[in-house]
């Protein structure tokens, strides 16, 4: 593969805020830190580990910054 022109990665990644049911920690995660999944009764949905609990935390499609 040959690159005509370097992008910037920063562009790519979008941060979202996760509010953990299971202790109240509230966070922000990068794209580098969250995965996206379709659910059927959700639609799409980033899901992060909470960094104080390990819980698995569900955030709406709602960009931050």
């Amino acid at each position: 593969m040959i690159i005509v022109k370097e992008g910037n990665v920063r562009l790519c990644r979008k941060v979202f805020r996760f509010e953990c049911e299971a202790c109240g920690c509230i966070f922000e995660a990068d794209s580098s830190e969250y995965r996206r999944d379709l659910q059927k009764d959700r639609g799409w949905v980033c899901v992060c580990v909470c960094p104080t609990c390990k819980y698995e935390v569900y955030s709406k499609e709602e960009e931050t910054a």
